[in-house]
């Protein structure tokens, strides 16, 4: 039972990406499983120097063949077109070298490239979006006409700037996998 207990607590752990190890997820590390996950989730390779810091404090020496060679094949399965969006189109650019001279690297590249666009009109969108908030309340707040005039001509730039933006993201997101 209690081994079930902490069979299940590593495994969430591994899932959930965390780049330590407590003494006990140490002791029952299949480090061939614990470098294929962390390549299937595009980790770093050296990440088994974390393992081998936190799991060196208590004695264990993580067992950098094994995490190496699972490694290698987790991260064929992170190195697709699916992956390359999925990281592109959440912005998190400190993947996006991690498939370069490996299987895959054309598409991952290619559809990272394309959610990094889709991205970066998303956060533009934001930025209008937030801007036109601020210019709303301060043309509430106005007393002066040429004043509220002003703000009505940007917050009618904005909503035309908002307009090509959506066109765009669509057109961004129909290129997507």
């Amino acid at each position: 039972m209690w081994t079930r207990f902490l069979f299940l607590a590593l495994a969430l752990l591994m899932l959930s990406g965390c780049a330590s190890m407590n003494e006990a997820e140490c002791k029952v590390a299949d480090w061939g499983r614990v470098g294929r996950d962390d390549g299937a989730r595009g980790e770093s390779e050296q990440r088994i120097a974390a393992y081998t810091e936190d799991c060196g404090k208590i004695g264990i020496r993580p067992n950098a063949a094994a995490y190496r060679q699972g490694w290698d094949v987790g991260i064929l399965s992170f190195c697709t077109a699916a992956s390359g969006w999925r990281e592109g189109s959440s912005g998190n650019t400190g993947k996006a070298n991690r498939c370069r001279g490996r299987p895959g690297e054309q598409a991952f590249s290619r559809y990272f490239d394309a959610g990094l666009e889709v991205h970066r009109t998303s956060e533009r969108m934001r930025e209008n979006d937030r801007e036109s908030k601020r210019l709303e309340s301060d043309l509430r707040k106005s007393t002066n006409d040429d004043e509220k005039r002003r703000l009505r001509e940007r917050l009618r730039a904005i909503d035309r700037d908002q307009t090509s933006l959506r066109n765009t993201l669509a057109y961004q997101q129909s290129r997507g996998p």
